[in-house]
């Protein structure tokens, strides 16, 4: 596969416009179109290149866009062989270099594998903060919001813009390149900017693109004219609502199963315990718990049927921020039923028999979030990167 696509005039290179003007600051990465079908990322940042080309503001630092999935992009679909949003584990990565087998890679591989030889080399030539930015939409209409793995670094970037955050989306979802960007210590954060089909979804993400900026110190809000707007843009789709909620439930769906979700359901509408939602194997899907539907699949590629979430209160938030600074984790060892997995600081066992009084909204407040189950053990994990990023940990050393 080469690096550039080009078919029914489409035309899509791996990198699709940097700015800098040489001087260190932050590093911000935006990747668009890791989903064939959601090609709104890639317009937004676009026009947003050639504004910046136009207006020529300072900038300190770095923005890069790259292109997710050329040859998904190209034909319209959400992947050809697999969700190249859920192959960014390390193992992975790994695999992309072993040259014995370059010839059994899936196309969603070679584009993992270009896209990530690009992020290689960014993050290479930083010494700064990196913040990565990842554009997508929803197969359902939605109002804009951000999906972001639970760090309080996470949590202060995303909590500068005017539009509701997920929270704990990790637990469920393996291998996103958010994930991934996490784990090396970068501030990562997904913008959904409303539907596939809705032409608001661009003017949202070229909006998302530029506060990312000016909340990542990069450009001053007063070098572009009317920044205003891009605010405000946000912020009527939401009502400035910047709630915060947290995954409960995900519904599965296994490989070629039938999935027919009841139709007219929204984004963060609410719903009730023992509510019909869908139609999985010719059987009736009902609401575990209420709260609100999240991600309801209304597209033919996905294994996501739907989600539900649960509003996380301004108290809690505060509490778990300050148990975190705190650094109180390093005493749940003591407690029974919980002890260290393999020795390592930032992963827990905890033994259901004997714990079971720990909630896992608990270990939730502390930053763990789940990693896996076996029988009567459950096996937590803490973000390395939640309170300090790799570059200002160094230091400390």
């Amino acid at each position: 596969m080469n690096e550039v696509a080009n078919s029914q005039n489409v035309h899509l290179e791996r990198v699709l416009g940097e700015y800098d003007q040489n001087v260190s600051g932050p590093t911000v990465v935006f990747t668009c179109g890791i989903h064939g079908n959601e090609p709104s990322g890639v317009k937004a940042f676009s026009n947003v290149l050639d504004r910046l080309e136009e207006v020529k503001p300072a900038i300190s630092g770095r923005l890069i866009g790259l292109s997710g999935n050329i040859t998904a992009l190209v034909e319209g679909e959400r992947f050809i062989d697999e969700d190249l949003n859920r192959i960014w584990t390390q193992e992975r990565i790994n695999r992309l270099n072993d040259d014995t087998r370059v010839h059994e890679l899936s196309v969603e591989e070679l584009e993992q594998k270009y896209m990530w030889h690009r992020l290689s080399k960014v993050f290479k030539m930083t010494n700064g903060p990196i913040y990565v930015i990842d554009l997508h939409t929803t197969s359902s209409e939605s109002q804009p919001f951000l999906s972001i793995n639970d760090t309080l670094r996470n949590r202060h970037f995303a909590m500068k813009f005017p539009l509701p955050a997920i929270l704990g989306i990790e637990e469920h979802l393996e291998g996103t390149i958010l994930n991934y960007m996490n784990q090396l210590g970068h501030i990562a954060v997904g913008v959904e900017a409303g539907s596939h089909e809705d032409p608001a979804s661009v003017k949202n993400h070229e909006a998302a693109i530029w506060l990312a900026l000016f909340y990542a110190g990069a450009i001053s809000s007063t070098s572009i004219p009317n920044s205003h707007l891009f605010y405000e843009q946000l912020a009527k789709g939401t009502m400035n609502d910047r709630k915060v909620f947290e995954v409960r439930h995900r519904f599965k769906l296994a490989v070629d199963t039938a999935f027919i979700m009841n139709p007219g359901y929204t984004n963060f509408q609410k719903i009730h315990k023992n509510e019909f939602l869908a139609v999985h194997n010719y059987e009736e899907v009902r609401a575990k718990e209420s709260g609100r539907i999240f991600m309801p699949l209304y597209q033919k590629l996905g294994n996501d049927g739907f989600f539900i979430i649960r509003e996380i209160r301004l108290f809690w938030l505060k509490v778990s921020e300050y148990l975190r600074r705190l650094k109180l984790e390093k005493a749940l060892p003591y407690l029974p039923g919980v002890s260290r997995h393999k020795g390592l600081d930032h992963e827990l066992i905890i033994n259901l028999r004997i714990a079971r009084w720990y909630v896992i909204e608990f270990f939730h407040l502390l930053g763990f979030r789940r990693k896996e189950k076996k029988g009567k053990k459950l096996i937590l994990i803490k973000r390395k990167y939640d309170v300090q990023g790799p570059e200002l940990m160094q230091l400390m050393i």
